[in-house]
């Protein structure tokens, strides 16, 4: 097992929120990009996202703060053709660094 590193962050500091976000067709090798809000997120702060359960196989998801209360959600498109993801509720948490 690796060694983790304590942050010091209390669940309680953990901030969270949900989103409903509906991506456009996103073209075969294309990224997609929408943000949410969360409050309290600051830049350089740890995002997580969690799609929703019938997320497209062949797509790759990540997040950041991109500004104060604000976290981008980017979609990688890696299959052949274009997928136009269903909108859905998006879980978005956001650890405190």
């Amino acid at each position: 097992m690796a060694n983790a590193a304590y942050y010091g962050t209390k669940p309680s500091e953990i901030l969270k929120a949900t989103a409903t976000l509906d991506f456009a067709s996103i073209a075969a090798g294309a990224v997609g990009t929408l943000t949410a809000t969360v409050t309290g997120a600051a830049t350089g702060d740890f995002a997580v996202v969690a799609p929703p359960g019938n997320l497209n196989a062949g797509l790759v998801v990540s997040a950041f703060v991109s500004a104060a209360n604000t976290v981008t959600i980017r979609i990688i498109n890696g299959t052949a053709g274009a997928v136009d993801p269903a909108s859905a509720t998006w879980g978005i948490a956001v650890i405190p660094a």
